[in-house]
């Protein structure tokens, strides 16, 4: 399901809830998707400040949502590797398992190598590892553009599971041939005691048109392991649009793309030298590096992790594979909380939670037999079946009119599929696709022609106003967990969106070179106004506090790598409001960032949690809402908030505190 019909029918329901509730599948969508939730909060934000209607139930975020620490302790990692060899005999990585610890040493903005002494850690700053945090998105990228096939084993260890089940083994299988072809087998190793323990035998399969996954249901929200026991679910999705983020495949495992290949520098820990075979370390939070788990999580039961836990990934330094990851707990009082909650113990941020490793690798291009999915009668599963409706078209099409426009400079990139999604009652318009590839590297061109929605198509309200080379306007949105980088360009020839798993820089100078003349976009896109007032999006932060009809605040201090992406104003009667989207320019896999709103006339709303707290905020009392991961209070009667997924309360305060005037009335 593609995220911008859903957002809009969830903002039709929002506007006649009773007479157009949304449909099971759109609702759950909404819910699970963070790019639509985060719309839909957005939305809501809205009709809270105007008091057109009551605000709505606060989802229960804190088991997924634990706190952000500005200052993180050090962590230890054992990144023992045992990896096979190919058929000519070539070492592919390490034999034997490292006899000595290395530390990792993570502090905001800092980028730090280390040594071992017989004393313990000595963290020094390494020249080397300073250049590589600039050189190693690069390399990744070259990786993957030169991957025509791989194969890998994983060893995986997962802890604190249940506390029947302290700790699961796993050996996980991945099978990838370019474009579309990918093939996942998780085998579940572990001992588990008597009781009604399933397995967690996953299988993932895609030749790119047909997606299916099987395995257990994950347990439901609030329910501890053992799951209620229930037949082995099989999904499938058949007339898959190209590199449909919907249906992932989760390559990330093979060269991390999402977060890493797009940053403008990467946390290097440090060198080292893995059984003979030269590494990098890496590290990142559990929020950026959950791509890296999505080939485990499409189903079958897990244990929690939480956005701010740590993960230390080594990578091999002549393909830029990933050797192993490592996942450590956050430290801090509120992590073990939330995670108490969930029914996880006790944890030491310095042992690993989970940790796979690479058995064996090869580049080998494997057959395309392997990749071809089960049928639905293939077993005994209980089936859930999707039809997308992408009708593909030969390749000797491309030059017909009713194409979407080819770029003139692809980078390397070469088209593999072309077809449309044909009109339908709730798409009530013609949307055509080319997607283009060179090994693991994608971008699509889609183009969308009878579009009458008041906004733009493929982004949502906080898609950041761009020029791309030459001056074109552009509006631009960050990958997230379900959506690749996309510029949106409204055209005379229509809605053109391009997207892609490359760095912005590739995506802004293949969609420069498209043959389309780009026009402004239309005023009514950015001014909605109903009966109760005014919203204005597609802002720069500058201007829209500037515009304020109060005095406004900006924080001087922001967490590593955000900024000031977008901005919009809320006017009703009696509120006059302004919100700022914080974001980093790669990725934000929450959907979110981190939101700056400001309101005159509107005062702290009565609670609708049990677990809201009183705070100091900026020097005057506030609450914080663990929950909903928002901060407010009220200042010289001008009320403020902060919220965002990744953010807990340490890094919220440190914000709010830091607000210096940005406008003066």
């Amino acid at each position: 399901m593609r995220c911008d019909h859903v957002k809009r029918l969830v903002s039709v329901a929002m506007d006649d809830p009773l007479a157009r509730p949304l449909p099971d599948d759109v609702a759950g969508h909404a819910t699970s998707c963070p790019s639509c939730r985060a719309f839909a909060d957005g939305a809501w934000r809205i009709r809270k400040a105007s008091r057109l209607e009551p605000a709505p139930a606060v989802p229960d975020l804190a088991p997924a949502i634990m706190e952000r620490i500005a200052a993180e302790q050090a962590l230890r990692t054992r990144p023992g590797l045992s990896l096979g060899r190919t058929r000519s005999g070539r070492a592919v990585g390490p034999a034997r398992p490292l006899r000595r610890a290395v530390a990792l040493g993570l502090a905001a903005g800092v980028l730090v190598g280390f040594v071992l002494t017989g004393g313990g850690i000595l963290l020094r700053r390494n020249a080397g590892s300073s250049a590589l945090a600039s050189q190693i998105p690069s390399r990744l990228v070259a990786a993957a553009e030169g991957l025509s096939g791989y194969r890998a084993t994983f060893d995986i260890v997962e802890r604190d599971f249940a506390p029947a089940v302290p700790r699961r083994t796993f050996v996980a299988g991945v099978a990838f041939r370019a474009p579309e072809d990918l093939k996942v087998g998780v085998r579940d190793t572990t001992r588990y005691p008597p009781g009604p323990w399933t397995p967690n035998d996953l299988a993932l399969i895609t030749n790119g048109r047909t997606w299916v996954a099987t395995g257990p249901q994950p347990c439901p929200a609030g329910v501890p392991a053992p799951c209620p026991e229930a037949p082995p679910a099989m999904q499938r999705v058949v007339h898959r649009p190209p590199f449909d983020q919907s249906t992932p495949m989760p390559t990330d495992t093979i060269v991390p793309m999402t977060v890493l290949a797009a940053a403008e520098r990467v946390h290097v820990i440090g060198p080292g030298r893995i059984a003979g075979r030269a590494a990098i370390g890496v590290g990142l939070s559990y929020e950026d590096a959950t791509p890296l788990l999505a080939y485990l999580h499409f189903l079958g039961a897990w244990r929690p992790f939480y956005p701010q836990d740590r993960v230390v990934v080594w990578l091999d330094r002549t393909t830029w594979f990933p050797l192993s990851y490592q996942v450590y707990p956050a430290p801090g009082a509120e992590r073990a909380r939330s995670a108490a909650q969930a029914g996880v113990g006790k944890e030491r941020p310095s042992r690993p939670v989970f940790s796979a490793t690479v058995r064996s690798f090869s580049q080998a291009v494997p057959p395309k037999t392997l990749f071809v999915p089960p049928s639905p009668s293939s077993g005994a599963w209980r089936p859930s079946f999707l039809n997308e409706g992408f009708a593909d078209r030969p390749l000797s099409d491309l030059g017909s009119s009713d194409a979407p426009p080819s770029p003139v400079s692809t980078g390397g990139l070469r088209p593999v599929r072309y077809g449309e999604l044909p009109p339908t009652e709730a798409r009530p318009y013609r949307e055509t696709e080319i997607a283009y590839a060179n090994g693991l590297a994608w971008a699509t061109v889609t183009r969308v022609t009878g579009w009458t929605e008041r906004s733009p198509f493929g982004v949502g309200r906080f898609a950041q106003h761009i020029r791309l080379p030459g001056g074109r306007p552009a509006l631009y949105e960050p990958a997230t967990s379900s959506e690749g980088r996309r510029l949106a360009l409204h055209t005379t020839e229509g809605e053109v969106l391009v997207a892609t798993n490359l760095p912005l820089a590739r995506l802004e100078r293949l969609a420069a070179s498209l043959p389309v003349h780009a026009l402004p976009e239309p005023r009514r896109w950015r001014v909605h106004r109903w009966s109760g007032g005014v919203v204005e999006d597609g802002l720069t932060a500058e201007v829209a506090l500037r515009r304020a009809e109060f005095d406004t605040l900006a924080p001087s201090w922001l967490p590593p790598g955000y900024r000031a992406a977008t901005a919009e104003l809320v006017r009703t009667a009696r509120v006059r409001g302004v919100t700022v989207d914080y974001r980093r320019p790669a990725a934000e896999l929450d959907g979110v960032g981190l939101l700056l709103y400001q309101a005159a006339g509107q005062g702290l709303s009565p609670p609708t949690s049990v677990d809201e707290q009183s705070v100091t905020a900026a020097g005057v009392p506030g609450r914080w809402s663990p929950s909903s991961h928002e901060l407010e209070w009220v200042s010289h009667g001008i009320y403020r908030s902060l919220s965002g997924p990744a953010f807990q309360l340490p890094t919220l305060l440190r914000v709010a505190e830091s607000l210096r005037e940005a406008r003066a009335r």
